[in-house]
């Protein structure tokens, strides 16, 4: 909606000032007493065309309001702004559109095909995945099926740390534990090192790899409950065993960009932005893990991405700069590397923090919660904060069936609207899509209209900026107003005509409703 208005502000604006060069034109939703939408054009033309932002606002405001099938009202205001608000009759026909694009609606092609490979997770094979990962696993999947659905080709990528000192421990603590000798110094002493060893006891030989299996395949069947799956897991030791690592130096050195020193190899990171260089071989032969790191980063690019997002942990945030210069520094454009960092999770029940795990007297597993609270109420809780906060998940709310539990709350609204279709069907009464909608005129019914309008703007404003939770948001706000709405509108009455057209309303809703839980991977429930 916000870029087909701006279109017709642009074609006004060149219309009453041809030969002036407009900026981008920005559409805003301001406060709901100012209007629908917002532009501040005419600030932005003030200094081109001399004039004052009022004058310029006042002119581009009047050759809208001959566009009545659109706007009901176009007003500048004393800042220079212009103000919107929508017809009746505009956002009385917008659900004919939702009705026939029905699982479509909100969907966009802003990608146009382009290849965007996600990399989330990618936890160490070494332990079980905890709440921190839960969320990045979240948080990853749902930004893929945003960008997916505004048009570009996106495939979901687990890194595989599977080499070097730490699985080195891990074996070796796995060990220990089936030969009842001393854990390693800094080895592993969880509950699952003995699970571990007891299934692999009468394992005599690549013991190393059966480690690894075993604790992927417990990673991945934690993931698949929270419902998400990866295209591809890609192994950190293929990039040795297919000499991708001393490519990559090879790389380096040709392009000048390394150098020795106290008998190591070093990367000339300073020269690209990070705070200082960066070692990529030891003194003793041995590559680092920033080493493999660039060689991984490379692999993905000569793979035909177009655009690499990685989703790290809290810990990572200084890495960023130095795998940007690497990026650059192999001869790829550092802008089409972005990185996320995934923010802190804390557990409670109600106000009490929750940090054990009452089977092991451990740390809480991801797995764990998923299996009290359930799939939905875990992915909705995990993307209900920004990408850039620290969630605070509080585990008994999540479980509650109450309107203050927000997963409940938004899964409640579609299956009202479900049982309310039920009853208009056993009633006889069909939803007729040549209902009467202009019969929609109630106030709650234009705030719900108005609302309905939005799924396209908030998918492609939550894709564009990383951010799931605006989506939350979104349904959270649908829920509230389609609850107002129920309250003050009786949808079935003996108004033939009048409960055809809320028919239409509701369902158009119920549409919207799911389409957002589709996108969140969160269950739309038909009954509660």
């Amino acid at each position: 909606m916000k870029e087909y208005i701006g279109k017709l502000v642009l074609d006004s604006a060149l219309k009453v000032f041809p030969n002036v060069l407009l900026p981008r034109i920005e559409i805003s939703v301001p406060q709901e007493r100012y209007g629908d939408f917002s532009t501040n054009v005419a600030l932005l033309l003030a200094s081109s065309l001399k004039k004052p932002p009022y004058e310029i606002a006042n002119v581009i405001a009047k050759e809208l309001e001959a566009l009545a099938d659109i706007f009901k009202k176009v007003e500048a205001t004393k800042n220079g702004f212009v103000n919107f608000t929508l017809s009746l009759i505009f956002l009385q026909n917008s659900v004919k559109e939702i009705i026939l694009k029905d699982r479509e609606y909100g969907k966009a092609n802003i990608g146009n095909g382009e290849k965007v490979l996600i990399e989330f997770v990618s936890a160490n094979p070494t332990g079980p995945l905890h709440v921190g990962h839960g969320r990045w696993a979240v948080i990853g999947d749902d930004i893929a099926s945003l960008l997916s659905a505004i048009g570009y080709k996106v495939e979901r990528e687990f890194y595989v740390n599977d080499v070097g000192n730490q699985i080195d421990k891990l074996e070796q603590s796995v060990r220990s534990k089936i030969d009842g000798t001393p854990l390693p110094e800094n080895g592993y002493g969880g509950e699952y090192i003995s699970e571990l060893a007891l299934q692999l006891k009468d394992e005599t030989k690549d013991l190393r790899k059966k480690i690894i299996e075993a604790m992927l395949s417990n990673q991945k069947n934690v993931l698949e409950k929270l419902g998400v799956k990866f295209d591809r897991f890609f192994s950190e030791e293929t990039l040795h065993k297919d000499e991708k690592l001393k490519d990559v130096i090879s790389k380096l050195e040709k392009n000048n960009v390394t150098f020795k020193e106290d008998g190591a190899l070093w990367f000339k990171s300073q020269e690209f932005g990070d705070d200082k260089n960066r070692v990529l071989v030891r003194e003793n032969g041995e590559t680092t893990y920033f080493a493999a790191d660039i060689a991984y980063h490379l692999d993905k690019f000569e793979r035909g991405y177009d655009h690499l997002i990685d989703i790290w942990g809290a810990d990572h945030h200084g890495y960023v700069a130095r795998l940007k210069a690497a990026v650059k520094a192999i001869g790829y454009d550092p802008s089409n590397f972005e990185v996320i960092i995934g923010q802190l999770v804390s557990l409670f029940r109600g106000k009490e923090p929750v940090r054990m795990s009452k089977r092991t007297g451990e740390m809480i597993t991801l797995e764990e919660v998923v299996d009290e609270v359930g799939r939905d109420a875990t992915r909705f809780f995990m993307t209900m904060t920004s990408v850039n906060s620290h969630l605070a998940f509080d585990m008994e709310l999540a479980k509650q069936a109450a309107p203050n539990n927000p997963v409940y709350y938004v899964q409640y609204a579609h299956a009202r609207i479900s049982s309310i279709l039920r009853e208009a069907k056993e009633r006889g009464v069909s939803i007729n899509e040549n209902a009467d909608i202009s019969l929609l005129v109630h106030p709650s019914e234009r705030k719900l209209l108005r609302k309905l309008l939005d799924l396209p703007d908030n998918i492609v404003s939550s894709a564009k900026k990383r951010e799931p939770h605006l989506l939350v948001e979104y349904a959270k706000e649908v829920s509230a107003i389609f609850h107002n709405f129920y309250h003050n509108c009786r949808v079935i009455s003996d108004d033939n005509d009048l409960t055809s057209a809320r028919l239409v309303l509701a369902n158009s809703c119920r549409i919207v409703i799911k389409n957002v839980l589709d996108l969140l991977k969160v269950s739309a429930p038909e009954r509660m």
